[in-house]
């Protein structure tokens, strides 16, 4: 029997723009082709690490492919138009883990959509029986790593030579413990982080 679809949500960003979060569709491999061209090169290097500067459409097939069981990803689109401008996504590292990574058109980016992503992943990966989620993250990717800091999911962050390592504990909490809140973001700038060999 195929795998029901999570459900479609709308939300509000931080600028009053209401969006769709929505589960990927193989058919929307040409509309993640088109997010791709739109993104700058930096975007593309702090996501895949390299600068990429086109997307092929074996790859996009590739990424649009899911089972949302140990595959699964979400896209942030316009409610007129179904263009993308986000997508999150996790893969299964085992049984109980499983690897996250975002990746947000440039010019939506600090509006809170990092956040709106990551919750929508941990609800749906806990139901998937998932209780950890970890990162590979640049460095020099700040917003990224202050998403993972000011989340409410006990996050583990290890700095190695260039990347950061993080692992968050999604496990849901039993009956006699409150759920954990979400940080606040502070307004003080965030100061760049610096490894143990700097």
């Amino acid at each position: 029997m195929p795998t029901a679809l999570p459900a479609e949500k709308v939300v509000t960003l931080r600028d009053g723009t209401p969006v769709r979060v929505r589960p990927i569709r193989p058919d929307d491999a040409p509309r993640l082709i088109e997010f791709h061209s739109r993104l700058s090169m930096n975007t593309t290097r702090l996501r895949f690490f390299t600068p990429m500067k086109r997307l092929s459409a074996a790859f996009a097939d590739q990424l649009c492919t899911v089972d949302f069981k140990k595959r699964c990803a979400f896209v942030i689109s316009s409610l007129d138009f179904d263009d993308i401008h986000a997508v999150g996504r996790y893969e299964g590292e085992s049984r109980h883990s499983a690897e996250v990574a975002f990746v947000v058109e440039d010019s939506f980016q600090g509006k809170g959509i990092g956040t709106i992503l990551l919750d929508r992943l941990v609800e749906h990966a806990r139901t998937k029986g998932f209780d950890r989620l970890t990162a590979v993250v640049l460095c020099e990717n700040l917003n990224m790593l202050t998403l993972f800091r000011e989340s409410p999911y006990s996050p583990e962050i290890t700095m190695q030579s260039e990347c950061a390592f993080v692992k968050m504990n999604i496990a849901v909490p039993g009956p006699a413990v409150a759920a954990p809140k979400r940080r606040p973001r502070s307004l003080a700038p965030v100061p760049r982080l610096r490894t143990a060999e700097e």
